[in-house]
């Protein structure tokens, strides 16, 4: 009698020592939707401001074109700062002075090539894209294709643009991939005609 009342007591023991170190199953099952929400969540606010920011982007290059003073001056931030394809640097201020003066006028500008990355929060943006413009800047005349970095932030009054910058795309970058190219298929052209020519292997001793 007493042998099984120590294994009955036994057995209890390890029972609850086995309960005891199981890990709430509940804890887990409530933590993976919120992680999955939480997901979902960052995947929509990046979704959002790449959308705004593509539109923003689209919007600013027909304000630029109309010379929109009142427009760009809600779309630039307080600190915004501007490089331009020669390397100037200018202010919010200057910007907005040069438009109302006639120093910037665009007659055409467009954006392609729009690429846009944003952090998870959807608050903060830099876009990237080719410009095709013709026109003045900032006094000085441009006309051609130029690589453009917008950073934009955005604030309790909506997306501002932080700071601008220009670089030519030039004929010599596009001369050295056409080169790259060409010779890249004269290569293979010339590794063609050569083992056309080339004589045939001797044949097998019989």
């Amino acid at each position: 009698m007493r042998k099984i009342f120590l294994l009955l007591t036994l057995l209890m023991s390890a029972s609850l020592l086995l309960i005891s170190c199981t890990p709430p199953a509940a804890n887990n099952s409530a933590n993976k939707p919120a992680n999955a929400a939480n997901n979902t969540n960052a995947s929509a606010n990046t979704a959002a401001a790449e959308a705004e920011l593509k539109k923003l982007t689209t919007d600013m290059a027909a304000s630029l074109v109309k010379n929109d003073v009142a427009a760009m001056e809600k779309i630039y931030s307080d600190n915004y700062m501007f490089v331009g394809p020669d390397g100037s640097v200018a202010t919010r201020a200057q910007r907005i002075d040069a438009m109302k003066n006639g120093d910037t006028k665009y007659e055409t500008l467009t954006y392609d090539e729009v690429t846009v990355r944003t952090n998870p929060e959807g608050t903060g943006g830099v876009v990237i894209s080719k410009a095709t413009v013709k026109g003045k800047n900032m006094g000085k005349a441009v006309d051609g294709q130029y690589r453009v970095t917008h950073v934009w932030s955005k604030s309790a009054d909506g997306w501002k643009l932080a700071n601008g910058q220009t670089t030519p795309i030039t004929s010599a970058s596009t001369t050295a991939s056409n080169t790259a190219s060409n010779s890249s298929t004269s290569t293979s052209t010339n590794s063609t005609a050569n083992a056309a020519k080339a004589p045939p292997p001797p044949a097998a001793n019989k």
